[in-house]
């Protein structure tokens, strides 16, 4: 058994709950696009890090339902609007919200989304204090500027590509380590943590946050499409940066450079891609990325070794575990 599926109780109080924001809401098609997009699935690895955080602590994991769910819509949200944003056909095996619905609908059931993550926080007053839903209102606010950050850091390298290593860490804390470590922060404030316990959990899931999308760029380069969900591949000619792109531009020959950058920001060429994938793995990209996917990997398992030990402690580590080394 996975640890998602041990964990399956939290995703299914997810699921259950979710629907309740989003129905008997006008316009119809507003909600529907939402809707639409959310019951795809995906891992829901936020609301069950969420809930998993407040039970960690000593909580009751249903407190943290409404949190859990405006996590999740704040996500679905970024999905929606970065499918846009990079052009996107395809979004869990299925074709993006714009070419379904149009960019102007897709573009504004983001914006709700986003608004309605919103809401559910400032319903959660009487049952969390002003205290602890200042603190989680705050966190998330931090995390909502620095994705938009990460964001734009990511469009701007397709238009200037010079950025390197670093700033490409940096890019990744801002666009995904801070969704991870705000669901694991706003998870144990639920569960009445005090600020340490919280911050200490905030930071392991920023750690884990990197290495998931350092993975996540592997596998779109390695994976199988129909298990991926997305054309292999197409973070090359969409130009997104990443650390495999970094090195390999660092180590390749003087030709194979030429290829990599006549493959970005260009139409989707399969063969095109599968010859950068092999300069990829020729100059030791891919190697090089689960390397330092390892490393923060490492790093979060270390600040997990000072929370004490509990079934919940552990299903965390395999968590973490789980979220770095899988294959889809």
């Amino acid at each position: 058994m996975t640890i998602v599926e041990e964990l399956n109780g939290y995703q299914d109080l997810f699921e259950r709950s979710y629907l309740q924001y989003l129905t008997e809401r006008n316009p119809d098609i507003h909600y529907e696009i939402m809707i639409r997009l959310i019951s795809r699935g995906g891992k829901r690895l936020r609301p069950i890090l969420c809930m998993l955080a407040a039970k960690l602590v000593g909580g009751n994991p249903d407190d943290a339902i409404p949190v859990a769910v405006a996590l999740e819509f704040f996500h679905n949200f970024t999905l929606l609007h970065d499918d846009i944003e990079d052009g996107s056909t395809l979004r869990r095996g299925e074709p993006t919200m714009q070419l379904v619905y149009g960019v102007p609908l897709a573009l504004n059931s983001g914006d709700g989304l986003y608004a309605v993550s919103y809401e559910i926080l400032l319903g959660c007053k009487d049952a969390f204090g002003l205290e602890r839903l200042w603190k989680m209102l705050s966190t998330f606010n931090r995390m909502n500027v620095a994705l938009v950050e990460g964001q734009a850091m990511d469009i701007n390298f397709r238009s200037d590509d010079n950025m390197n290593a670093d700033e490409v860490i940096e890019l990744l804390k801002k666009k995904t380590g801070a969704l991870f470590a705000t669901s694991a922060y706003c998870g144990a404030i639920a569960g009445g943590a005090d600020e340490t316990v919280a911050s200490d959990l905030a930071t392991m899931w920023e750690n884990v946050g990197v290495a998931f999308q350092i993975q996540d760029d592997i596998l779109n380069l390695t994976g199988e499409e129909e298990k991926y969900g997305k054309k292999i591949g197409d973070d090359i000619s969409e130009g997104k940066p990443t650390l495999m792109l970094m090195h390999a531009l660092k180590e390749a020959a003087e030709n194979d450079k030429e290829l990599i950058m006549a493959s970005l920001n260009k139409p989707y060429d399969e063969k095109k891609i599968v010859d950068v994938i092999g300069i990829f793995e020729e100059t030791g990209a891919i190697r090089h990325a689960r390397e330092v996917a390892d490393r923060y990997l490492e790093d979060a398992y270390s600040i997990a070794d000072g929370f004490s030990g509990s079934e919940e402690r552990d299903q965390m580590v395999r968590l973490a575990k789980y979220v770095v080394e899988r294959e889809v």
